[in-house]
């Protein structure tokens, strides 16, 4: 009986090498041969992978070969479909049958069978893994270094259909349910046309958002749509602009628009003066467009012709022409008339000398109602951020003072300026948009759970107080104090009071 010294797997002596690795066999020693022939009471050795195991035992619990027969007795009975081939030695050596190479496992009758079989699953397995490890090398490979993968594009209609999204923020656009009118007898030419005008006002509309954006600075809820009105001269000049009437009547507002409007300058052309009425929209929702729209288009409706302008700048006054001096041509003389006789010229009078006498100084100009009660209201230093338009008689104050008490003080002294009939009060006070602020604030904080926080808001500083339970709520009061109005938390006392066990 030879085995193998590296495997110790056994063959009969007409092996020479090992099927498994090649390994040349040699003669199995003595301690094999007791191992093998022991008496009863001693452990049998496996002849396959030389695990021990108890007498009477007829299988390996290791490598499942079977155990009790004798080295000498054991034969290896080549099957008859493989040819023989001639080992190094000379010898036949037999491969196993094709049936064994299919399921991996030696004939039952010899006990190196099952051995085998165990092999050749590791062998299956190590392949596998092999095999599983090269396929994911090669997909990697092609992902870093081939061609980016396809991706789908999308049909032009279905691309179509979708609408673009509104982008938020300040909006100022002409109402889509209303048209811009042009009048005058040059309203149908190309140069002042409806269209004209509606791109005149698309190129130039950036002024206006510019402005809007700036009243929103002081007020964020400012909302309004207005129809103006531009009076255009044929060298392209505005000569007046008047907001007709608007949904959220802001004289401070109106006057900027206004302003803004004015200093446009159209292209000239060779015909008459024409008016236009724009419908503008200003939202910062846009949400809120269509509505604004509809109260816009009420409020037009109700107009008149003798219906006074909500605002209006006053238009530009001609310069009058001085006529220039023409001599007449003297009287002309019938022919045959004699001559008349020459009449003595007296010689001019001697220059009489005057004393030089300083002369007055010029009357000055008469002030408009509007400049008289700007200079009022500028000489008071509770009124210094008050401003006023007229229209007649009628004054309307807007801006903003500290409180209700200085609002009260400013129409006073307006109503005793000579030519005052009537006052209309449009200011706003300090006071008022702070206690808006503190109100948005503390609605936030109690959405936040810190109902026991109180803020007080003067100016742009805030300051909080109360109790809260942690630090990190004690941070959050600040944060949302500050993003929810444009203010500065100045001062800070909440006292951390930290709950029961139970959190209450």
């Amino acid at each position: 009986m030879k085995r193998c010294p590296r495997c110790e797997k056994t063959y009969p002596d007409s092996e020479t090498f090992c099927e498994t690795d090649g390994t040349a066999l040699v003669q199995a020693g003595p301690a094999f041969a007791e191992s093998a022939g022991g008496g009863e009471g001693q452990q049998i050795e496996c002849p396959v992978c030389g695990g021990k195991a108890q007498p009477g035992e007829l299988i390996c619990n290791f490598c499942g070969a079977r155990l009790g027969v004798e080295p000498a007795a054991e034969q290896y009975t080549p099957p008859p479909s493989r040819p023989a081939a001639p080992s190094r030695s000379g010898t036949v050596r037999r491969g196993p049958s094709p049936s064994m190479r299919i399921t991996g496992k030696m004939p039952d009758s010899d006990g190196q069978g099952e051995g085998r079989s165990m092999f050749g699953v590791i062998g299956y397995v190590i392949a596998a893994v092999i095999a599983l490890g090269g396929g994911a090398w090669l997909a990697i490979h092609l992902s870093s270094s081939g061609a980016p993968a396809p991706v789908a594009n999308a049909s032009p209609s279905a691309a179509a259909s979708v609408a673009p999204a509104v982008p938020p923020g300040p909006q100022v656009a002409l109402a889509t349910t209303m048209p811009v009118q042009v009048t005058g007898e040059s309203a149908s030419t190309p140069e002042r046309n409806q269209d004209t005008a509606k791109k005149f006002f698309e190129d130039h509309k950036d002024g206006l958002l510019n402005k809007y954006e700036r009243a929103l600075g002081g007020d964020n809820t400012i909302r309004d749509a207005m129809m103006v009105r531009v009076r255009v001269l044929p060298n392209g000049s505005v000569d007046a602009v008047s907001v007709r009437t608007s949904t959220n009547p802001n004289p401070a507002f109106d006057a900027e628009v206004v302003k803004e409007m004015s200093a446009w300058t159209y292209s000239p052309f060779g015909g008459s003066e024409v008016e236009i009425d724009y419908p503008i929209v200003f939202t910062n929702d846009p949400s809120t467009e269509n509505a604004l729209e509809s109260q816009l288009s009420a409020t037009v409706a109700s107009l008149t012709p003798t219906s006074v302008a909500e605002y209006e700048s006053s238009p530009l006054q001609p310069t009058p022409a001085v006529p220039e001096a023409v001599s007449s041509p003297p009287p002309a003389v019938p022919e045959g008339t004699p001559a008349a006789p020459p009449v003595a010229v007296a010689p001019p009078p001697a220059p009489r000398k005057h004393h030089h006498v300083a002369s007055a100084p010029p009357a000055p100009p008469k002030l408009t109602l509007q400049q008289r009660v700007l200079q009022v209201l500028s000489s008071n230093p509770k009124t210094r951020r008050v401003n006023c338009y007229t229209s007649g008689s009628t004054v309307t104050i807007f801006g903003k003072v500290f409180d209700d008490d200085a609002r009260r003080y400013a129409e006073r002294i307006v109503r005793q300026v000579p030519g005052v009939g009537n006052v209309i009060d449009s200011l706003t006070t300090d006071t008022s948009e702070w206690a808006a602020q503190q109100s948005a604030i503390a609605a936030q904080l109690s959405g936040a759970g810190l109902s026991g926080v109180t803020v007080k808001v003067i100016g742009r500083d805030a300051y909080l107080n109360g109790t809260v339970k942690t630090e990190a709520q004690k941070q959050q009061a600040v944060t949302i104090t500050e993003n929810a109005a444009p203010v500065h938390v100045r001062g800070n006392i909440i006292n951390v009071v930290p709950g029961n066990m139970f959190g209450f």
